[in-house]
């Protein structure tokens, strides 16, 4: 899969994805790169929705 892709489904940039590979010393050159694997599984867990908090209903009370 290449970046942009990824990007597209993430819902982040591809500059941002590039930036970050690139801090952490992986071989991406831009946009176009194809990704291999084990690097797509690494980036989706980069961009991963954290999950929610236990106490977040707590937070955010519905009105009944």
């Amino acid at each position: 899969m290449k970046v942009k892709e990824l990007a597209g489904e993430l819902g982040v940039t591809s500059h941002t994805i590039v930036s970050r590979c690139r801090a952490t010393g992986l071989p991406v050159q831009n946009s176009l790169t194809r990704l291999p694997p084990e690097l797509e599984r690494t980036v989706r867990a980069w961009f991963a929705a954290p999950p929610e908090a236990p106490d977040a209903a707590k937070r955010n009370p519905t009105s009944a």
